[in-house]
């Protein structure tokens, strides 16, 4: 068989797929669009032809059809939901996005587009989030009660010990486990039934610094020193403070978990304006000097329950990547050039919210 006749009849079978999928050269114009993708995105395979993907898919998210690992850190490969626009109207594509060619070259890449909607009922999917959250509150009730009174037998007993006693180490342990089991409660809790974020105009860097203040003693514990690089540009903005408090800590004690010797926190808030004339943003970073993130799990530490530490729940990460996307936004983790790791939070910013606090 020819090339030519070869290629036609790759085209012709590409030309025969069911599913919505796209191919891009290097600069994200469109060289194939199947049928099914031509339906997704309203338009025909010559209108699609040439342009690029971004033109097209006018999405939030400027980074959505970014392959690098750090822009994908947090959200799956395939199946994402994000909000765009095409064709002039609102919609709510599930895309995913594949590099073409071996890692490290750029040759192009490979998109799924769908339609997000259509998927699945909303009712039905938030009757069986709340069926999911009710059933996890019911075993903690049950977990609880047990270990409440086991707890308080331990001390009990612990209390009529000697200082000297042999058996006091042990019982302390024993303590221990159960106040770990009791935050695994509280983590698959707040994982399973996510509490309502409601929001208020309120002072990030205030927020922050009552967390670092009462973190403390936890930090002279471990050794580890924290610097603070709080911007003073930046503005008061639409949030909820219980729960950013709660992706402040999380941040804050993966952090220190990184560094058992101990080490260096620095904690910096940014405000980022653009010249595009998009909406500006508010960047938090929490960075480390431990032995930052082997590159084989970069794109793992966000998915429920992976943990590389056995006293780790492996739910703080994923607990803190929901309420940031509740917020509108985005986090992300890249090693850095001297060692350690930093954790990156980009919030949006309504130039209407307020003025510079």
């Amino acid at each position: 068989m020819s090339v030519t006749a070869a290629s036609s009849l790759l085209d012709l079978a590409l030309g025969q797929l069911p599913y919505p999928m796209l191919v891009l050269d290097t600069k994200r114009r469109v060289v194939f669009a199947s049928p099914a993708a031509c339906a997704v995105l309203r338009a025909d395979a010559e209108a699609l032809t040439g342009r690029d993907l971004t033109d097209i898919v006018k999405a939030e998210d400027p980074h959505w059809l970014s392959t690098d690992p750090v822009d994908r850190l947090g959200t799956p490969r395939s199946g994402r939901k994000l909000k765009a626009k095409v064709a002039g109207a609102r919609r709510v594509l599930r895309v995913g996005v594949w590099p073409l060619g071996e890692e490290g070259s750029d040759q192009g890449m490979l998109v799924s587009v769908r339609d997000g909607r259509a998927e699945s009922d909303p009712e039905e999917v938030k009757d069986h989030l709340t069926s999911l959250g009710e059933l996890s509150a019911c075993v903690a009730h049950e977990i609880r009660n047990p270990l409440t009174g086991i707890r308080t037998t331990v001390q009990f007993v612990t209390s009529k010990l000697g200082a000297e006693d042999p058996h006091r180490e042990p019982l302390g342990e024993v303590i221990a486990e159960i106040d770990r089991i009791e935050q695994f409660i509280e983590d698959l809790l707040l994982f399973a039934r996510p509490a309502e974020v409601t929001r208020a105009t309120g002072d990030i860097n205030a927020l922050l610094g009552r967390v670092l203040d009462a973190m403390a003693p936890q930090f002279e514990e471990a050794k580890v020193e924290v610097r603070r690089n709080l911007s003073p540009e930046v503005p008061s903005l639409s949030i909820s403070p219980d729960a950013m408090q709660q992706v402040a800590q999380n941040l804050l004690r993966n952090a220190m978990e990184a560094m058992p010797e101990g080490g260096k926190i620095r904690v910096t808030t940014a405000l980022k304006r653009f010249r595009s004339g998009r909406p500006p943003i508010v960047e938090l970073f929490v960075s480390d000097t431990g032995h930052g993130i082997p590159e084989s799990l970069q794109d793992q530490i966000f998915k429920p329950f992976f943990t590389t530490r056995p006293a780790g729940t492996g739910l703080g990460l994923p607990i803190s990547a929901s309420i940031v996307r509740a917020h509108g936004g985005r986090i992300a983790a890249r090693n850095r050039a001297g060692g350690g790791a930093t954790f990156r939070v980009i919030l949006p910013l309504d130039e209407a919210e307020g003025e510079p606090a």
